[in-house]
């Protein structure tokens, strides 16, 4: 299978490098050399003005550190197996989050593979201030002998083109909705090839009342869920959508009345809202109006937030889910009642408490809820993500027989 160029867009690497990638050696997971490079990046985006304007490049940033990695590389490998790359990665990243295809680099990276990355189609900013520090500490002398691992790029969708990367890599990492992975698995992988997808997921939040009321700093608390849910339209699959409140009835009266109005203070001064999306949210409480029974809109100054309160839990409020600032808020008597919407679909729960709250739940033998977070946390990257340990599947053991 030959590679046609013509619709590929390089940020990083080209052409060659890609067909020379295979012969690439793999190297041991969390070599040291590697863990000084993500350093570098990490020190080259903290120093750059236009980074500090976004967050999501700043989180980033702080995740690359050196003393992240070598935390990783103690818990992972204390075991003293020995572990290799699995070769070359293939990441196709989701069109609507902007960093994340940095962080499913970085991981594949640091675990001593190559790296095909498709990067989103949308034009983000990010993108490119995330490429320009990793291209400049590519270009040092001691960094150079990854040149040929290396690759970002952008193409239309082209099954030709996803075929052949997919042809050629030992590793295919899928971040995007059902339909894209249904159609990306249209390209066969080699036989010896693994697979990860990270598929259609949404989140949930549960918030104690009487905790909320006791809270010293409720602005950092609204800044909290802000960064949770606005700072990616809530389009990321960590984002909550609903929002279940515990404790006596007058308390969590009390506290919706300041945390809504907490939040709406914050998201006036600083989200951008465009015109279309007052119209989807329109159009998402019609539609979830016309569906789900019983629900009430709850009065706010403006939509800027959109409060949909229900009665009964339901799987119908994930299917007529909004972004931008829609919320189904529920008062949650029992964990057990979220019953009915944790299927595989769930991921996140984010949690102003006790997180051990959720525990029964888990412990039920439901098939969602791979992460319990605290608010504020929920995009917080880890390589355990989505029930899956990126540091074993993205590395091989191999098994020394007979070792004295």
């Amino acid at each position: 299978m030959q590679l046609n160029s013509e619709f590929l867009k390089f940020q990083i690497g080209d052409e060659q490098i890609i067909k020379n990638m295979s012969r690439m050696p793999v190297e041991q997971p969390f070599d040291l050399d590697r863990i000084a490079f993500l350093n570098d990046v990490s020190k080259e985006l903290l120093s750059d003005k236009e980074a500090k304007l976004y967050s999501d490049v700043v989180t980033f940033a702080f995740w690359l550190r050196r003393a992240n990695m070598e935390k990783e590389k103690e818990d992972f490998c204390s075991d003293e197996k020995l572990r290799m790359g699995r070769g070359v990665v293939f990441h196709i990243a989701p069109s609507n989050v902007a960093v994340n295809y940095a962080y499913s680099f970085a991981v594949s990276f640091v675990l001593g593979n190559a790296n095909i990355v498709r990067l989103p189609s949308r034009a983000f900013r990010q993108v490119n201030i995330i490429n320009r520090a990793i291209q400049r500490v590519l270009e040092r002398t001691e960094y150079q002998k990854w040149k040929n691992t290396l690759v970002f790029l952008r193409y239309e969708r082209s099954q030709v083109i996803t075929e052949y990367f997919s042809s050629i890599c030992d590793v295919r990492i899928i971040w995007g909705g059902d339909s894209t992975i249904r159609e990306i698995r249209r390209s066969e992988l080699q036989p010896r090839a693994g697979e990860i997808t990270f598929a259609d997921r949404y989140s949930i939040c549960i918030l104690d009342a009487e905790e909320y009321l006791y809270a010293t700093e409720k602005d950092k608390l609204a800044l909290d869920f802000y960064n949770d849910t606005y700072l990616t339209d809530q389009n990321a699959c960590t984002s909550p959508r609903l929002v279940c409140w515990t404790g006596k009835q007058e308390q969590i009266l009390q506290a919706k009345e300041i945390f809504w109005e907490k939040l709406w203070s914050l998201v006036e001064k600083t989200y951008v809202f465009q015109a279309v999306q007052f119209v989807d949210k329109l159009t998402n409480i019609c539609l979830a109006a016309a569906q789900i029974e019983g629900i009430q809109v709850k009065p706010m100054k403006d939509n800027r937030i959109v409060r949909i309160e229900i009665k009964k839990i339901t799987p119908l409020i994930q299917e007529y889910r909004g972004n931008s600032g829609v919320f189904y808020e529920y008062d949650l008597k029992n964990v057990m009642d979220l019953v009915p919407i944790c299927s595989g679909k769930l991921q996140t729960v984010a949690v102003l408490g006790d997180c051990e709250m959720v525990l029964p739940l888990v412990r039920s033998g439901v098939r969602g809820i791979d992460r319990v977070v605290k608010i504020g946390n929920t995009m917080e990257f880890s390589f355990l993500w989505d029930g899956y340990d990126l540091r074993e599947r993205l590395t091989r053991k191999i098994t020394l027989v007979g070792r004295e």
